[in-house]
């Protein structure tokens, strides 16, 4: 009787650790397909073509573009603006994150496209108006 009930603990014991295995294999799995998920919305807002730094061609004064994955820098005037920025194919969509001025505008749009080289970006103003071309800057 007592070997009946040894084995009857130790198969117990093995599906209570046969359980437990499933469950962290279950819980694992649904952790990597959050991860893919969330990584695959992550870059549906960032056009790579834009990634690396741009520099003005047609402005008074020299302006540059530094795209990264998880910010934008902005420099003229030898003045550096950090923004947040997405986009969406035809726009893009960025915040300001320093040099902040709580009198003015933090949240910007403008028109974009690049040539078939992607090696001239076009960027347009709506509010001004304007188009503004910019080269990529090899480094």
């Amino acid at each position: 009787m007592d070997f009946f009930i040894f084995e009857m603990k130790r198969n117990l014991a093995m599906l209570y650790t046969s359980m437990l295995a499933v469950i962290k294999m279950k819980n694992a799995i649904g952790i990597f397909i959050v991860v893919i998920f969330l990584q695959s919305c992550s870059k549906t807002n960032i056009n790579s073509d834009l990634l690396g730094h741009w520099k003005s061609t047609k402005s008074v004064n020299i302006v540059q573009l530094k795209f990264f994955k998880d910010s934008l820098i902005y420099i003229t005037w030898e003045k550096t603006t950090k923004f947040s920025w997405k986009s969406d194919g035809t726009k893009i969509y960025y915040s300001q994150l320093t040099n902040v001025n709580p009198k003015l505008e933090t949240d910007f749009i403008m028109d974009y496209r690049l040539n078939s080289q992607k090696d001239t970006l076009f960027l347009y103003n709506p509010d001004a108006n304007s188009t503004n071309e910019f080269i990529r800057i090899n480094e």
